[in-house]
């Protein structure tokens, strides 16, 4: 696959983000999402959780499994493991990039 086709499959893993608008539910073809309630977590697909910052209508919380003693504790597996250890994610890269190009902005 090239990594257009990886960003979009990534792209329907879900993040929380916390809205600054109220809105009700919204039924999406791959399953319902909301309500949007200011201030209050809501589970999102990628897409539409950058769609959303773009638009400056919510904030992106990052992955648990992205924060820094997550990581160093993932890394000091694989160092002591004979065998590969599985990613926090199957896209955790396409994600990752997703994230900061948006969560710096």
């Amino acid at each position: 696959m090239d990594p257009s086709e990886l960003e979009f499959l990534a792209e329907k893993e879900t993040v929380t983000v916390i809205p600054n608008f109220a809105h009700g539910k919204l039924c999406l073809i791959r399953g319902d999402v909301g309500p949007f309630t200011p201030s209050i977590p809501v589970q999102v697909p990628l897409w539409m959780a950058v769609n959303l910052r773009q638009r400056q209508k919510c904030r992106i919380l990052p992955p648990d499994w992205l924060c820094v003693e997550k990581l160093e504790e993932i890394k000091q597996e694989e160092m002591d493991s004979a065998f590969f250890t599985p990613m926090p994610s199957e896209h955790y890269k396409e994600i990752t990039r997703l994230l900061f190009d948006f969560l710096g902005s």
